[in-house]
């Protein structure tokens, strides 16, 4: 009688395709939605306060809780949805000049720290030479009012261009790490390079402290393809790329398995 061994199978290895890695670059208006963030929050302040502002000629006086204006002087609606408070127009100013220098203004490394000590120096010899209540003195008289239709001019312009922007513009153009490969596209041009990944070297430029704050950690990173002859690809503003560097770093040192 005779037995016959039962057979073994050793299964294939099943493919394993690992997703492609995208990045887009971004253009300045990435940061500047504290603008249009702040301004719809001004302006729904401005809105459930609820006051109006008399536009009056010069040389009107109030009298008994009435504005007496000089004779023959016709004055016109009062301006609706005023805040009582200047608050909210200084903070919107002051909002709108800071991402204006700091958007455009490049601090990285050492700059930043240069310019974070010099700064708290500045400070602390204001506070020396006993300036702060002089400072305050200024600030008062600084009287800054917007009505809501002003806060909403620059609010819903600037909120649809900054979409618009993120979302669609800044998507025409892209790289893509797949393993073992790069590919820099660009749809507008419908262009499309591709390159092996042993030839690509990538770095990441000092990060700018204001971008990476208000940019959700974006940065600028350098690629390098094709050698030293090859080409440079500049990706800028690259949301968290801290986060993209490590995964491009594992995704270029392997390859699709079949």
């Amino acid at each position: 009688m005779s037995t016959t061994a039962p057979s073994t199978e050793v299964p294939a290895p099943a493919h394993h395709h690992q997703p492609d890695i995208r990045t887009y670059s971004h253009s300045l208006l990435l940061y500047w939605w504290p603008v249009w963030a702040v301004a719809f929050l001004l302006a729904l302040w401005t809105y459930l306060d609820n006051y109006h502002m008399a536009l009056v000629p010069e040389n009107t006086v109030a009298e008994d809780q009435r504005l007496v204006v000089p004779e023959g002087t016709r004055l016109g609606p009062p301006v609706v949805h005023v805040a009582r408070s200047p608050i909210p127009g200084a903070v919107f100013v002051v909002t709108l000049l800071l991402v204006i220098v700091f958007s455009s203004a490049s601090l990285r490394g050492t700059w930043a720290l240069l310019f974070g000590v010099s700064v708290v120096a500045l400070l602390l010899l204001w506070s020396w030479l006993g300036l702060w209540g002089t400072l305050f003195r200024w600030a008062s008289m600084l009287n800054i009012y917007m009505n809501l239709g002003g806060y909403l001019a620059v609010a819903v312009p600037l909120f649809l261009a900054w979409v618009l922007t993120i979302f669609v513009l800044d998507r025409r153009a892209y790289v893509v790490f797949s393993a073992g490969q790069l590919r820099i596209c660009d749809r507008l041009g419908r262009e499309e390079k591709a390159f092996d990944a042993m030839s690509v070297a990538f770095e990441k430029k000092p990060f700018n402290w204001f971008h990476r704050l208000v940019g959700w950690g974006a940065g600028d990173m350098i690629l390098r393809a094709g050698g030293q002859k090859g080409e440079t690809c500049e990706l800028t503003n690259v949301i968290g790329v801290a986060r993209w560097l490590r995964l491009i770093e594992e995704r270029l040192k392997t390859r699709d398995v079949e």
